[in-house]
């Protein structure tokens, strides 16, 4: 094997397992090619306590020692030895624990090292995830380009088709399966998120969804609430001012987000918001008041769904943020991408949900016919012409 460059974060220690190692080596002999299904129902099951199961069992595309570092020296001896060197590799692995810290460490090192491969983890249920040591290392491992996430229902059936020998029969999902997940999820998402995140991954997927009726989790409905997140932009060279804030009993989110703007002293400044259901029409008359405060503050407030629409009342307060200078639109593709790399992970490319620009077509023409209903066509074209400083970005 050639010898290839060590990355700049491969200065902790040994680049990998198999570079340590002048002569092939390899502590397994012959992995397995399939699992039992009843192995693999016991030991992938997602639960929450996972009782017995002692075994860490690694599947893998490209599949004393543990399963991470048996791969490791496998994949070193057949294939980075023997393949040409500047090959390009994307492994996927289905585990059934995530990695411990040891193993963690390792894979980070390998990545490091070997900067042509890319790996994607996908685990059944989290090893020790309260643990600090174990956290840090899972970040560790993310920073060195891992791509991990806990075992959905697809997850499951891939690795059921592919690794098991199910003579043909079809995966059946267990009790909890996907309550489980969440859960799974949400905890690996709140150990990788960068410091700067605000927002959880699976709670912008589930609260910003612009369709007409969220999917259900496990045959669970869940309610869509009112989430706001802001950016205030200051005239100076001061980093930008980001906040997320939740509807809480007496107090709308937009009236904390006014509260915390009083508290400052505003003058020319640009705020961004993105909301995950459009103002009420009490909410809509305190921004009002709020605008009418600060005329010379640029207010551009975005909106994943319209709230009660059809009502008069409703349309009124629209109509009202409108006449005062608020800038208010629709959440698109773009204000979507945004608002997922200012407030939840600007570390992981947002993924798009299905129908998400049909979706928000849809709202637009629905916006669009109660602005000309109102009369405010020609306002809202004489607004968007209007110059109030240079773009936000």
């Amino acid at each position: 094997m050639h010898p290839q460059r060590v990355g700049p974060r491969a200065g902790m220690g040994p680049t990998c397992l198999g570079c340590r190692y002048r002569r092939p080596y390899s502590p397994i002999r012959n992995p397995i090619e399939t699992l039992y299904q009843r192995t693999y129902y016991f030991h992938f099951k997602n639960l929450l306590y996972a009782n017995g199961r002692k075994n860490t069992f690694l599947c893998y595309e490209n599949g004393g020692l543990h399963a991470e570092e048996c791969f490791l020296y496998w994949f070193h001896t057949h294939i980075l030895e023997v393949l040409p060197p500047g090959e390009k590799y994307t492994i996927t692995w289905y585990t059934s624990w995530s990695p411990c810290d040891g193993c963690a460490e390792q894979l980070a090192r390998f990545l490091d090292t070997h900067r042509n491969l890319s790996l994607a983890i996908f685990s059944s249920r989290l090893y020790y995830f309260w643990h600090p040591n174990y956290q840090d290392k899972l970040r560790r491992l993310h920073q060195a380009g891992a791509q991990m996430a806990a075992m959905d229902f697809p997850e499951f059936e891939k690795c059921w088709d592919k690794f098991v020998d199910n003579q043909g029969k079809s995966f059946r999902p267990w009790k909890k399966l996907k309550i489980n997940f969440w859960s799974h999820e949400s905890t690996l998402c709140d150990i990788l998120r960068s410091p700067e995140s605000l927002l959880r991954e699976n709670t912008f997927y589930l609260q910003f969804n612009n369709g007409h009726r969220v999917q259900p989790v496990q045959h669970r409905y869940y309610q869509r609430k009112t989430y706001l997140c802001y950016q205030l932009e200051r005239c100076s060279d001061q980093e930008p001012l980001k906040g997320c804030l939740q509807n809480k009993k007496g107090k709308h989110a937009e009236i904390l987000f006014i509260d915390e703007m009083r508290s400052l002293k505003l003058g020319q400044e640009r705020i961004t918001c993105y909301l995950t259901w459009s103002p009420c029409p009490n909410c809509a008359q305190e921004l009002v008041a709020f605008k009418r405060d600060h005329p010379c503050l640029v207010l551009r407030i975005y909106a994943s769904r319209l709230y009660f629409h059809w009502r008069r009342k409703y349309q009124e307060g629209l109509c009202s943020m409108w006449r005062s200078g608020i800038q208010v639109d629709v959440m698109d593709l773009p204000q979507f991408t945004d608002c997922w790399i200012n407030f939840v992970n600007p570390q992981v490319p947002f993924r798009p949900w299905k129908e998400l620009e049909k979706n928000s077509r849809c709202i637009q023409r629905r916006l669009g016919r109660i602005k000309e209903s109102w009369g405010l066509q020609d306002l809202m074209n004489d607004l968007e012409n209007l110059q109030l400083g240079p773009p936000l970005s």
